[in-house]
Parts: C-alpha cells; sequence; structure tokens
C-alpha cells in the first residue's frame, strides 16, 4: 500500500489531476484529492465541477470521472489521505499553481512512496523519468488512455460559445461532450469557439451564419451573458439549431423573453440587478407550492422529470438524472408571457418547482437544460440531448440526412 504523488507543474485549470486520473485508472489505484486554489478573476469557472453529492471543485477533475466511470469525490484531508494510503495504493495530484494548503503538499510528500513528474508534450503527457506516456490529448482536449486516432475532414461546422481559453483551458466539458456526440454519429466535426464578449446584436449574424449549430454553455461569468442571448436570439429567429446548458438555457429563455418584453426590458437578475423583467431569479428565500423552501444552491446529481409530449421527453427517459450547479430559475411570474411567444417547459425539477428545460416547439432544434448534461457525457456515451442537437444541426446542413436521423 503506498502514497504516489502526480506532479504536474501547469497553469490550465482544465489539467487539475487529469494526468493523476490516468494514472490512477491506468494502474488501478485509488484517486483522492486536496483541495485547489484558483485565480477566479483570470479563470472564472475554474472550480465549477459539479460533484456528484453536490458541492463543487476543480473543473479538471471532470477527467477522473470519464475516465474512471466513478463519480469524484469531495476534496479530502491529508489525514484522510494518510489513513486510505495505509490500506490501499493512492494517487494524489499535486499542481504548484495551484496549492491551497503548502503544508499539507509538504506533508505529503514526506509520506509519499512515489513521485511521478509530468511533462507536457504537446498532445500527449511524459514521465519525466521513464518517457512512458501516462495519458493522451486529443484535439478536443479530450483526456485519453490510448493514442487518438487520426480524424478525416470535418463535413460539421458548429459554433461553441465561449472563448477559446475558457474551453481548453478552464472548463473542458462542453467541448469535450461536443465531440462525443459526433463520434457516436460518426461524423468528422469542425468546432470554433466564438468568444460572447466579442458578439453583438448588430454582428451576430456575420458571426454566426456559417454554422450549422451553436452550443451555449454554462458558466459564471456574467459578462457573457450580452453576448450569449444575442448569440441565443439569433438562432432562435433563423432557425438555427442552438442547445443550452445551465447559463445556456437561461440566456436562451431570454432570447424569447426578448420577443415577449422587447430587448431592452428583459435580463437574468444575476447579471442585471435593475433589469426591469427578471428572466431568471435567486432561489434563495423562495417556497415551494407545497410547503418548505427552495434550495440556496442546487448542485450535485438531482432528478428532472421530462413533460410528456414534449420533444425532449422523447430523447431522455421521462425521470433523468443530471447533475446540477444553479442559485436561479426561470421566473414564475413571467412564464405565461414566455409560453404565448412559443416557449413550452421541456422538464421540471424540485418537485414542479424548478423549470430544469425549456424548448421550442416551431424551431428545427431549441433546447436547454438547466441542468449540466456535458458532466455525464463519456466517449462511448455521449449525452442524448447533445446527440440530438448534432443531428438536427445536420439536418441544416445537409438535408439528405433526413432519413437518416429520422428516429
Amino acid at each position: 500500500m503506498g502514497l504516489i504523488l502526480v506532479h504536474h507543474d501547469t497553469d490550465s485549470p482544465a489539467l487539475y489531476g487529469a494526468v493523476a486520473a490516468a494514472v490512477a485508472v491506468r494502474e488501478n489505484h485509488r484517486f483522492m484529492h486536496l483541495d485547489a486554489r484558483f485565480d477566479t478573476s483570470r479563470h472564472a469557472d475554474a472550480k465549477q465541477h459539479a460533484v456528484a453529492k453536490g458541492g463543487l471543485a476543480a473543473s479538471g477533475l471532470y477527467w477522473f470521472e470519464r475516465l474512471s466511470g466513478q463519480p469524484v469525490a469531495p476534496p479530502a484531508t491529508i489525514e484522510a489521505i494518510f489513513d486510505e494510503a495505509r490500506i490501499d495504493d493512492i494517487v494524489v495530484p499535486v499542481h504548484p499553481a495551484f496549492i491551497a494548503d503548502a503544508e499539507a503538499v509538504s506533508a505529503l510528500a514526506v509520506r509519499a512512496t512515489g513521485v511521478v513528474s509530468v511533462d507536457d508534450h504537446g498532445d500527449r503527457f511524459l514521465n519525466r523519468d521513464t518517457g512512458a506516456v501516462l495519458a493522451w490529448r486529443d484535439r478536443f482536449g479530450r483526456i485519453t488512455l490510448a493514442q487518438p486516432e487520426a480524424t478525416s475532414a470535418a463535413a460539421l461546422r458548429i459554433a461553441l460559445i465561449g472563448a477559446r481559453s475558457d474551453h481548453i483551458g478552464v472548463y473542458p466539458s462542453a467541448l469535450a461532450s461536443l465531440a462525443d456526440a459526433a463520434d457516436s454519429l460518426s461524423v468528422p466535426v469542425s468546432i470554433d469557439f466564438i468568444d460572447p464578449v466579442d458578439v453583438g446584436e448588430a454582428d451576430a449574424e456575420m458571426v454566426l451564419r456559417p454554422y450549422a449549430g451553436v452550443l451555449l454553455p454554462g458558466g459564471s461569468d456574467m459578462k457573457n451573458v450580452p453576448g450569449q442571448t444575442a448569440v441565443a436570439a439569433f438562432a432562435l429567429e433563423n432557425a438555427v439549431p442552438a442547445v443550452g446548458l445551465c447559463l445556456g438555457m437561461q440566456t436562451m429563455a431570454t432570447a424569447v423573453a426578448w420577443k415577449a418584453f422587447g430587448r431592452r426590458g428583459a435580463n437574468l437578475a444575476e447579471a442585471d440587478p435593475d433589469a426591469g423583467i427578471k428572466t431568471f431569479l435567486a432561489m434563495a428565500g423562495e417556497e415551494r407550492a407545497g410547503g418548505g423552501l427552495l434550495p440556496d444552491h442546487r448542485s450535485g446529481d438531482q432528478i428532472t422529470r421530462a413533460v410528456a409530449g414534449t420533444r425532449l421527453a422523447d430523447i431522455v427517459p421521462s425521470d433523468t438524472t443530471v447533475r446540477c450547479n444553479h442559485r436561479f430559475r426561470l421566473n414564475p411570474n413571467i412564464l405565461g408571457d414566455l409560453e404565448a411567444h412559443g416557449l413550452r417547459v421541456a422538464a421540471l425539477g424540485v418537485d414542479g418547482a424548478v423549470v430544469d428545460a425549456i424548448e421550442v416547439a416551431d424551431h428545427p432544434f431549441y433546447m436547454g437544460m438547466q441542468g449540466h448534461p456535458e458532466l455525464s457525457s463519456r466517449a462511448d456515451a455521449p449525452h442524448p440531448l447533445i446527440v440530438a442537437f448534432l443531428k438536427a444541426a445536420l439536418l441544416r446542413q445537409r438535408p439528405e440526412n433526413r432519413n437518416r436521423f429520422s428516429d
């Protein structure tokens, strides 16, 4: 039994624990991790991985879940790590740039039975001492144990809203989930990053016209909301397939609210506390219809119930688990106005008190989920919502595929 430290000197939050996870899975060892510290003024979403049992952890820990098929545990204390190392082989990542407790890391180093130092070499990560490949990284940023296969020329162009540096270097799961879905359809895909900070209502058409579909991701940086909502509005008005994840669903619903109340009147309360029409409100202090309070922060694995007769109900099981991380819900007071302008509630959570998914029926594909379906995507098991989105995008780009995707 022993304690193995995987020392990786990287400044990319998306790689936190990634190579250590690969080592643990390859060697059939257990994986544990300490609390981490990130500069969220630079990397707002560095610590936004929703843990299955609730709470948030380093976003790079997504790779452990993908590689192992197991939920990542919350951060451990050094005492817990020492206890487990007495009965099992434990792998712990060490990243100098993200150390929250230097004394804890020093204590681990004293007791470690082995240290693996990682060197980055583009598409692979090597053991500095032996030169052995510890893990690979494909062109979509996915961490793998085997060398990725060469890809053919892309047949489908998708816009992923967000800066490249964020999707590759900070919060990697949205990009990975798109690639997983494309692989499942055997469709080579080109994914371009569109920074919402650079997109305004006036230039959305010029920026987005080349794409067969757009994915609007989650995120905690409110500076992205105006551009992301402009993208959603363009997709809504121009029949461009669009899928939204968490914040993405919120901006998609807000785009419908723009139709109902005007573009200057509606916004998320989190992004604009002074908005005349607040499309999403904090759950803190709000009462459920049956009594009791809504959660201040809804996180972890949650049950969502698809509404019968919706398109979403044809995509996911009636009761499905989705990883959540949100503090705001769709404003129930404006739901009637949104429905009058085409929005349809597609799923409900928290005993019906929270709208967990929306869609627009009279649209090729305009659907968003309040949770994070991307977090459950795996290389051999993409999330069905993302697969359905790519099918719709393929139909837009190549209508001759209609028979292929008639299901």
